[in-house]
């Protein structure tokens, strides 16, 4: 009896023993599955971090190419043929001319006054940090000048609700999608009139760009220049957790909306 007692206890101990051991390997292996995928969480995190920096640099630097190229061009195609005729005016004065010697330095003295208000909305837009200095509200005010001064097209900027700052972060990318849908509409719409709307709620802040152009069918829009430029105002706008979507139509325009959760409420 003795013996079997042994054996039994024996068996006990050998079967309790092997459900322990399979116990802790199993806890082991489950602490270490933990704490791996709690690494690799780590990793992707840091990674996506490390993507959304870089996406708002990228922005960063887009802006201030865009803002250089538009003043360049701006100064050749505004400015400088202002100055160009002050400066015609004044080389063809004649001191015994009379009235029509009045007349020529009052229309050259408009046209330097006019080439020094361009320059000052020039001058506000080199700051590569405009958009922190200014505010989205003015940023893209100054914007529409510049591109009402080239005599092509009539900008209006219209405010709702009571204005609040918004992230910087924020500003920056919502200005850039300004920038793009302005290149946009320059370039293709033939608009005579673009307006843009800031619609501050207190849930809500909405951004609306609207122009008057040709429009175009944006279910068919296929992966042209122009449509290239949607799609990066899209990413642009999911970059920040914004909405973003357009309408258009041929003959109809366009309108372009952006909506942001208004996180500073």
């Amino acid at each position: 009896m003795e013996a079997k007692t042994y054996e039994v206890v024996f068996y006990i101990v050998l079967v309790g023993t092997s459900v322990l051991i399979l116990v802790g390997g199993f806890l082991i292996s489950f602490i270490l599955m933990f704490k791996k995928k709690q690494f690799q969480n780590k990793i992707e995190k840091n990674l996506m971090q490390s993507q959304h920096s870089q996406a708002l640099l990228q922005t960063q630097l887009e802006i201030q190419e865009q803002t250089l190229r538009t003043i360049s061009q701006e100064i050749h195609d505004n400015v400088g043929q202002v100055l160009s005729l002050a400066k015609l005016n004044l080389n063809t004065l004649d001191i015994e001319e009379g009235a029509n010697k009045e007349q020529k330095i009052q229309s050259s003295i408009q046209l330097v006054s006019k080439a020094i208000n361009d320059l000052r909305d020039l001058s506000r837009s080199l700051n590569g940090d405009k958009i922190a200095d200014l505010g989205l509200q003015d940023a893209i005010d100054n914007e529409l000048k510049i591109i009402a001064n080239t005599g092509q097209f009539e900008t209006h900027l219209t405010l709702s609700g009571e204005p609040y700052k918004l992230p910087a972060q924020h500003e920056m990318v919502l200005f850039r999608i300004v920038q793009e849908s302005l290149n946009n509409t320059v370039k293709h719409s033939r608009a005579k009139n673009i307006c843009i709307e800031l619609l501050y709620g207190m849930a809500v802040f909405k951004m609306t760009i609207n122009d008057d152009g040709e429009g175009f069918d944006a279910g068919r829009l296929e992966a042209t220049e122009t449509g290239i430029g949607l799609n990066n105002m899209k990413n642009r706008a999911s970059l920040v957790g914004a909405l973003f979507s357009i309408q258009s139509s041929p003959g109809h325009g366009t309108s372009v909306l952006i909506q942001l959760p208004n996180t500073t409420a």
